[in-house]
């Protein structure tokens, strides 16, 4: 018995260290325990042949169950992974299918129940009909899904398709379907799966944000045409002004040469002196608002002559003397000679006026404007600067905005329309030059212009 045992044992020690050295399958292990086994019973025993024989049944046996216990357990397995795969399917937010690519009426085979829930439709509804999808499509849709889809399929390529489908409760819902072609090992097309997602709400959103844009389009149009006819009104009242103000100044400048000797009494004389400043700026404010109306429309013209800039400068500051001496401030004027430049004499010193006019105005009494013309870089260059109140850094980007006026400029009453740097820049951009500034508030500001040389 002993000898037994220790045959038992040894076969069962060959068995694990098989089982270790070549890692059998679960059943494959109990196989070689037995074979051990009975081996070691037949020559212990000293009956090999009926011992052996017995083995040989009993491993047979159990061979045939463990094989029956492996197809029960593959069976079991795959059905678990069966129910596992379609219950996660069937809690997407999206409709699933499978097809046959080149079935006759190319009908689905399986459609997750997701379809009641995004269209409406039960399964049931959905196989009662081969032709049920394709004629469900929007009619506008139909024919671009049918012949993408025929493409995918003789191709094999995967394709992604956004279209219109018929709901059950009458209305259409958007779909956005990712369809794709499964090959077998040959590569032969074997069958077609895909997936379809409701896409209702972003597609309404995009319409409704074209919608938006094709409105605000239509109204910014309708705003360039507002503007367009503004542009008109104004120059067309501003030229018709412009007449019978020129006519009145005239009559009146007569009337105030013959006033001492018509004996006019001095009272009346100053009155006709108001009357002849009060016209003269009317008529100032009526060129401004057409050349406004003209450089923003694109219809101001220039004359093309040879300008020498210092000359022009020089009898600015002459002009504006007088009024800075009424303010007074100090003005300063330095011009170098032979400043030729190509463009409008007369507009060139509108645009120095206008800079002068403003630099008088935001500087207290006791501040000092500088006007100095010069060459710089290849240019000639035209700089007013002043000791005045500055431009606040939230009004910087609205300066040369036609009406524009600072906050501060309106708290001290400064007179004004907002016309003046727009003008200027307007000049100046039609010359093809430039015009910046720089500022510190409360400090003084100084406005440079740029403009090309003669012959450049």
């Amino acid at each position: 018995m002993r000898g037994l045992r220790e045959a038992v044992r040894s076969g069962v020690d060959a068995a694990l260290v098989t089982k270790r050295a070549i890692s059998p399958g679960r059943y494959a292990v109990g196989h070689a325990v037995l074979a051990a086994v009975g081996v070691a019973v037949a020559y212990g025993s000293g009956h090999p042949a009926p011992v052996l024989t017995a083995t040989l049944a009993i491993g047979l046996l159990a061979h045939l169950l463990g094989q029956r216990l492996l197809h029960l357990h593959s069976a079991t397995a795959r059905e678990e992974a069966e129910v596992r795969y379609r219950t996660l399917v069937e809690q997407l937010p999206l409709i699933t299918y499978i097809d046959s690519p080149y079935s006759a009426d190319e009908a689905a085979d399986f459609i997750s129940p997701q379809v009641e829930t995004l269209l409406g439709y039960t399964q049931e509804e959905w196989f009662s009909h081969p032709n049920f999808y394709v004629e469900h499509l929007h009619p506008h849709d139909r024919e671009r899904v049918r012949s993408r889809q025929r493409a995918a399929r003789e191709t094999g390529t995967p394709l992604e398709i956004e279209y219109r489908f018929l709901a059950k409760d009458g209305s259409y819902v958007w779909l956005w379907d990712s369809y794709t072609v499964v090959r077998d090992e040959s590569g032969t097309p074997w069958y077609t799966q895909g997936f379809a997602l409701d896409v209702t709400g972003r597609k309404e959103a995009e319409q409704d944000r074209e919608g938006l844009l094709v409105q605000a389009q239509l109204q910014n149009e309708r705003l360039l045409e507002l503007d367009r006819v503004k542009d008109e009104f104004i120059a067309l009242v501003s030229h018709e002004l412009r007449t019978p103000l020129t006519s009145i100044r005239g009559y009146l400048e007569l009337v105030v040469d013959d006033a001492v000797e018509a004996g006019l009494p001095v009272q009346q004389q100053e009155w006709l002196q108001v009357i002849d400043r009060n016209a003269e700026r009317l008529l100032s404010l009526v060129e401004d608002l057409l050349i406004s109306a003209q450089a923003h429309s694109g219809t101001l013209t220039l004359a093309q002559t040879e300008v020498d800039v210092g000359t022009v400068a020089r009898q600015c500051a002459v002009a504006s003397t007088p009024n800075a001496t009424a303010r007074g401030i100090t003005l300063d004027c330095t011009a170098e000679p032979d400043l030729f430049v190509t463009g409008d004499a007369i507009r060139i010193a509108q645009v120095v006026d206008n800079l002068l006019s403003n630099a008088l105005k935001f500087t207290p009494a006791g501040g000092r404007v500088e006007l100095i013309a010069s060459r710089h870089n290849g240019k000639v260059r035209i700089e007013v600067a002043d000791t005045g109140m500055g431009i606040p850094d939230a009004d910087r980007n609205r300066l040369f905005d036609r009406f524009f006026r600072t906050e501060r400029a309106q708290a001290s009453a400064i007179a004004g329309a907002g016309l003046g740097l727009s003008i200027a820049k307007a000049i100046v951009d039609a010359h093809r030059g430039t015009i910046s500034f720089r500022s510190i508030e409360d400090h003084g500001t100084t406005f440079v212009i740029d403009l090309p040389a003669a012959g450049a």
